[in-house]
């Protein structure tokens, strides 16, 4: 979310103490939370409560809560899966930005409960992600959503110290909290800025069960990123073809000829200054970087964006508010923040004194951090070389983090699997009976030591903007329980 103020800001720069007994053996419902300190950081523990369906219809077992890590901490909401879930995998949602909520992607587009009409309530989701898999969302980094930091702790600033905290948490989680988790398949998921986020903490947990082989493993099998910031480079080129062709399923170009030799004149140097960038990752060379892309690329269809005027997440629809464009964010802020919420969740008043659905300062932070300006490249290479399976999937109709350009960086990937994957041809692919998009994949096998071949497949979805879970609600569900299922898109 918030790809404008990205590219902006590039050019200018106590609770009570329990018994610690395993949650699945509750069963009754908590009023006070249960803490569960870590056996392998002192600094880390998890606080949590179970919820019933007053504030989220979700029709199944949920718990919210937070990992304390001395003066950080991070907001989750679990949720069981529908269908067996000491049998179901476990899935995380990240939400972007940086400093999105991931309580957009629950409330907006794939949780057990949507944010009704109103914004008074919340409606029961049928093609809810926790169908066949027990998910969690989690509000990270610290300082986005209900997650926070005491007074004079700075946020974090980068995609890699976040990771850092998550690792541990998850390890805590499943070990600890939900062991029946523990040799469960777990898939992280997300989208936007999830392109920065995902790599990075799958990275961290394959580091975190190799360096530390006798604590508990987080048995991490693939991630799948929705629509994703991986490169600013990718992305800018990605304009000219998402706005001056037909590409992305639409009948006729958005711009005219004139705007798109514009956007082809000047294509070359915002390229050339944005491989600089990466080769030399200082401020000042990727601050002008940024400049030259948003004035010479980003700037003619972003500039027209925002309420009554484009949507840089759907060519094809209006914007019906500033920024986020679509009228339910507003109304999930305005519910998360009713009184009745609050005291449900125990959202601590001292601390989080308003729900935001993204937060400025860690937008900040992460600009001034450098994080905008890297390439997740290294971290996808290094998850697929330990045999991380990688999903790209993507709404065509989106311009923020656009297809073609997702099409031209998952090209260039050196992995083991990149000269097939390159020459690989997109084929249509099939939900419910009818074609919806196009696909390409490979399996590889990486080393004689992963049995396993290592699956990398790119997805497209017609008809759908940034959002897919909320445009494309069935086919999402669909395409998401094929990946995690281990079945083809043929």
């Amino acid at each position: 979310m918030g790809l404008k103020t990205i590219f902006v800001l590039l050019s200018i720069l106590t609770f009570s103490w329990c018994s610690q007994v395993p949650l699945q053996s509750w069963t009754e419902e908590l009023d006070t939370y249960q803490v569960f300190q870590s056996d392998i950081s002192p600094q880390h523990s998890i606080r949590i409560k179970r919820q019933n369906d007053t504030i989220c219809d979700a029709h199944s077992v949920q718990y919210t809560g937070w990992l304390d890590i001395g003066t950080s901490h991070l907001f989750f909401w679990y949720f069981e899966s529908q269908h067996a879930p000491k049998d179901s995998p476990l899935t995380l949602w990240l939400t972007g930005g940086p400093g999105g909520s991931s309580m957009l992607g629950m409330m907006q587009e794939l949780g057990p409960c949507l944010i009704n009409e109103h914004g008074n309530g919340t409606v029961f989701n049928e093609y809810g992600w926790n169908k066949r898999s027990n998910m969690i969302f989690v509000d990270q980094p610290a300082g986005v959503g209900f997650s926070y930091v005491d007074e004079g702790t700075p946020v974090p600033d980068n995609s890699f110290s976040a990771a850092s905290d998550m690792g541990l948490f998850l390890q805590l989680f499943v070990s600890q909290v939900f062991p029946y988790l523990l040799e469960s398949p777990f898939h992280i998921s997300g989208e936007s800025y999830g392109g920065h986020y995902i790599p990075a903490l799958g990275a961290q947990v394959v580091r975190q069960n190799a360096l530390y082989p006798s604590r508990p493993r987080v048995n991490l099998q693939s991630v799948l990123i929705g629509n994703g910031l991986f490169s600013f480079l990718d992305s800018a080129f990605g304009h000219w073809s998402t706005l001056c062709t037909t590409l992305p399923g639409v009948d006729e170009p958005v711009f005219n000829s004139t705007r798109c030799d514009i956007l082809a004149t000047n294509l070359p140097r915002c390229m050339d200054l944005a491989r600089v960038c990466y080769s030399h990752p200082d401020p000042a060379i990727c601050q002008a970087a940024g400049l030259i892309c948003w004035d010479g690329v980003i700037k003619y269809y972003d500039s027209e964006s925002g309420k009554g005027g484009r949507n840089r997440f759907d060519i094809t629809a209006p914007c019906d508010i500033d920024d986020f464009c679509y009228a339910n964010t507003a109304l999930i802020e305005e519910y998360l923040n009713m009184p009745h919420v609050f005291e449900a969740l125990g959202v601590p008043k001292k601390h989080v004194k308003a729900f935001n659905v993204s937060s400025d300062a860690i937008m900040m932070a992460f600009t001034l951090g450098n994080d905008l300006e890297l390439s997740m490249t290294p971290q996808v290479q290094y998850l697929l070389a330990d045999g991380i399976d990688v999903l790209i999937y993507q709404g065509k109709l989106d311009l923020a983090c656009n297809t073609q350009g997702n099409i031209r960086w998952s090209e260039s990937v050196p992995w083991k699997g990149q000269a097939e994957f390159w020459a690989k041809s997109f084929k249509r692919w099939e939900s419910g009976g009818k074609e919806v998009g196009e696909f390409k994949e490979v399996n590889i096998q990486m080393s004689e030591e992963h049995k396993k071949k290592t699956r990398f497949a790119f997805v497209t979805v017609d008809k759908s903007g940034h959002m897919v879970p909320q445009d494309q609600p069935e086919v999402a569900l669909d395409l998401m329980l094929r990946w995690i299922e281990g079945k083809s898109f043929e």
